[in-house]
């Protein structure tokens, strides 16, 4: 299966960590948003990205591996089939949105080709986090699906 995905990640107080290449960057407390996508097959389609995400265990190669070697905890993710790319539209609409402040400059986008700045937004609104993400991926001919960190299956 291949898609787009938004994953939930909690961090609970500030923190500095160093980020591969980026160098120390600093994160407010606060729910975090990882944009993702996952176009390949077998350990890179959709389903294993999901899961290595929330496993504790594993490599670290990519920026968001960094982040969640810390105290950051990925709670949940929202994600949505498709067989375009569209980690960088749902990123752009993000970053468009009052909801989405966004991250560290080029935090997941240092392989992004449109010029996205970041992958990584902090949630500046008070609820309905899921709900929020969710409308994007419906705007963006989408059909979102939610998966809790302990129900890495399709629900």
């Amino acid at each position: 299966m291949k898609g787009v995905y938004a994953l939930v990640i909690q961090i609970e107080q500030n923190l500095t960590s160093t980020i591969g290449a980026l160098g120390k960057i600093g994160f407010q407390k606060g729910i975090w948003i990882y944009v993702g996508s996952a176009m390949g097959a077998g350990s890179t389609n959709l389903e294993n990205r999901i899961r290595r995400h929330f496993r504790d265990e594993k490599t670290v190669h990519w920026h968001i591996d960094y982040l969640l070697k810390t105290n950051a905890i990925p709670l949940r993710v929202v994600w949505a089939e498709s067989n375009q790319a569209a980690e960088c539209d749902l990123a752009e609409e993000m970053k468009k949105s009052p909801l989405f402040v966004a991250g560290p400059r080029g935090f997941g986008a240092s392989d992004c080709s449109r010029g996205c700045g970041t992958h990584l937004f902090r949630f500046a609104g008070s609820d309905n986090l899921e709900r929020s993400i969710q409308e994007i991926l419906l705007d963006l001919g989408l059909s979102p699906v939610m998966t809790e960190k302990d129900n890495t299956s399709r629900e």
